[in-house]
């Protein structure tokens, strides 16, 4: 069964309200070493974020803007750039725009948006409510805590595996094939260009069961590529 983001999130959360003035919550921030903290109403409701960028904001420079960017900028926009940079309530500077998450999420589509956003933590809510927070650090803890197999695979299967992870990546060039003995998967021929080559090697590497890579593939030689299933 895949790993969910309840198994892994940090139910014991420290929150604070719009209320709060923006001193006590980088007092906050700073004594439990913790860049952000999840902005709640009277009833538990996730309102916003605020974040180490969100109170480093208030200590910036004024952003100098030309004539033309003043007269075509919006106007909401910039009230609440300024907000933002001069508010002394937790309300005033927090990011309002929050992504959460369910805590039955699987872990990895939670990975995938911390990534992708570029995100340092994601709120859990349940019923509405803020139950957890997903941090990187813990999907870095989760990563550790996963037991190292080193039992080996068929080399039959190591060979079937590797096939249907190239056909499934469009980067993957046509002229090279695949061999296993005793665990150890062999790749032989030609590739485009070195960084394929390595990440061929890794590719075979993450296989569950292989046991080591012989990577005798060479790259930029009479290139063939295949698209398509």
């Amino acid at each position: 069964m895949n790993a969910r983001v309840s198994d892994v999130m940090t139910a014991d959360v420290i929150t604070v309200g719009p209320d709060v003035s923006v001193h006590k919550a980088a007092a906050l921030m700073s004594d439990h070493g913790v860049s952000g903290l999840p902005v709640v109403d009277a009833v538990g409701h996730v309102i916003g974020i605020i974040s180490q960028g969100d109170l480093i904001l208030r200590q910036a420079a004024p952003r100098p803007r030309r004539w033309w960017q003043r007269f075509l900028a919006d106007p909401e926009a910039l009230a609440r750039e300024y907000q933002r940079a001069a508010g002394i309530t937790v309300g005033e500077v927090m990011t309002r725009a929050v992504v959460s998450v369910s805590p039955a999420l699987d872990l990895g589509a939670a990975a995938r948006i911390l990534y992708d956003r570029g995100l340092r933590r994601l709120p859990v809510v349940s019923d509405g409510r803020l139950v957890g927070i997903l941090s990187r650090g813990d999907l870095v803890k989760a990563l550790a805590a996963v037991p190292v197999s080193t039992a080996s695979a068929p080399d039959e299967e190591l060979v079937t595996a590797m096939r249907a992870r190239t056909k499934a990546e469009p980067w993957t060039s046509s002229g090279f094939v695949v061999e296993a003995s005793n665990g150890v998967i062999t790749l032989w021929g030609t590739v485009a260009t070195d960084t394929e080559r390595s990440a061929l090697e890794t590719m075979a590497r993450a296989i569950p069961g292989c046991r080591g890579v012989d990577n005798r593939l060479i790259a930029g030689v009479g290139i063939a590529y295949t698209y398509g299933p």
